[in-house]
């Protein structure tokens, strides 16, 4: 499995480029995808171009608010 913080080493060394610079660009689309899901208003599926995309199941879409009960 993949380790960020290997790649970001990885990256920082090749480019010749600070390594939290590397981590912000690195990590950037993940804390968007939190912030989105965290978010009450949207109800949005989110695509991470080539990979894979996440999609709210039915009663999130209808109410992202409500809260899920058995």
């Amino acid at each position: 499995m993949i380790d960020l913080d290997k790649v970001i080493r990885e990256v920082s060394k090749r480019l010749n480029l600070d390594r939290d610079l590397v981590a912000a660009v690195c990590k950037h689309p993940f804390q968007q995808a939190v912030d989105q899901m965290k978010d009450d208003e949207d109800t949005r599926d989110i695509l991470f171009n080539q990979l894979f995309k996440f999609k709210l199941k039915r009663r999130f879409k209808e109410d992202k608010t409500r809260q899920y009960t058995k």
